[in-house]
Formats: structure tokens, C-alpha cells, sequence
């Protein structure tokens, strides 16, 4: 069976974002038309549908690094800062932000919490991701006929 290390990642953040979307388990925040996702933004994102994005890219994320907290999460979305002449810094990006995600997706079942490892995918959370990167293979393998030898 495929699983989530087989697709490519933008296919796969895409194909589960359109799904988290169809669900309506995860609604965006209000207000997140105006957000900042960190310090090191100017401007909130252009893409209406941003916050499906960041939770597909949350689940991918927990399923790689097989359980991640808000302040790994953080780093991983932060950037660098521009702060004039001075050289640069790293930041950490927005914590509401991730924190709202992964109570979004704990409450669709998806992930829970565990004391000490931060979130971890539940069985219905594995399960989605790995239909999820199965359905998007046959896509692939529909458009691309050489792939069907692997």
C-alpha cells in the first residue's frame, strides 16, 4: 500500500487540504483572512484557503516526524527576520496559529495529544493520510503510465 513517503509533498498537502475542506470537521479561525502567520511576514497569506493548507501540512508533518509539538512546529514555520541593517535572525512563526490547527484536528479524531511527545496521529488520522496518498498514487500512475513498473 502507498503511504505518505511515496507521493510528493506538494501533491500530497494539496489532495489532503481539498479533503479537510469537503469535511467540515476543520473551519478556519475568524479573522484568518487578516492574519500574519509570523514576525517574519509583511503581508497575511494571498491563498484564500491558507489555513486547509497548513493543517494538511501539520498532518504530514506529524506523520513524518512521528509526533511534534507546537514549538517544533513553530520553528518549522518560522523564517527570518529582517531588521534593517542588522543581520538577520531566525524567528519562530505563529503559535496561535498551530495550536488552533492541532485542536481543530484533534477534535476530527485525527490527532491526539500525548504527555511528553506533543501530538501523535490516532489510528483514523493514519488511516486518512495513507487513503488519502493511495488515491493520489492512482492519479499519479493515471497520468504518468511509466510509473505503473514500480
Amino acid at each position: 500500500m502507498t503511504t505518505v513517503y511515496d507521493i510528493p509533498a506538494k501533491n500530497l498537502i494539496d489532495g489532503l487540504a481539498k479533503k479537510l475542506q469537503k469535511d467540515g470537521s476543520i473551519i478556519p479561525p475568524e479573522g484568518s483572512n487578516f492574519l500574519r502567520t509570523g514576525v517574519n511576514r509583511e503581508n497575511p497569506p494571498e491563498d484564500k484557503n491558507w489555513w486547509y493548507t497548513r493543517c494538511a501540512s501539520i498532518l504530514r508533518k506529524i506523520y513524518i516526524n512521528n509526533g511534534i509539538g507546537v514549538e517544533h512546529l513553530r520553528a518549522e514555520y518560522g523564517g527570518k527576520r529582517n531588521r534593517g541593517s542588522k543581520p538577520y535572525k531566525a524567528r519562530s512563526g505563529s503559535g496561535s496559529i498551530a495550536r488552533i490547527a492541532l485542536q481543530q484536528l484533534e477534535k476530527a479524531g485525527l490527532v491526539k495529544k500525548v504527555r511528553g511527545k506533543g501530538r501523535l496521529l490516532t489510528p483514523k488520522g493514519v488511516s486518512f493520510l495513507d487513503n488519502t496518498s493511495n488515491e493520489i498514487m492512482k492519479d499519479i500512475v493515471g497520468y504518468y503510465p511509466e510509473l505503473k513498473k514500480y
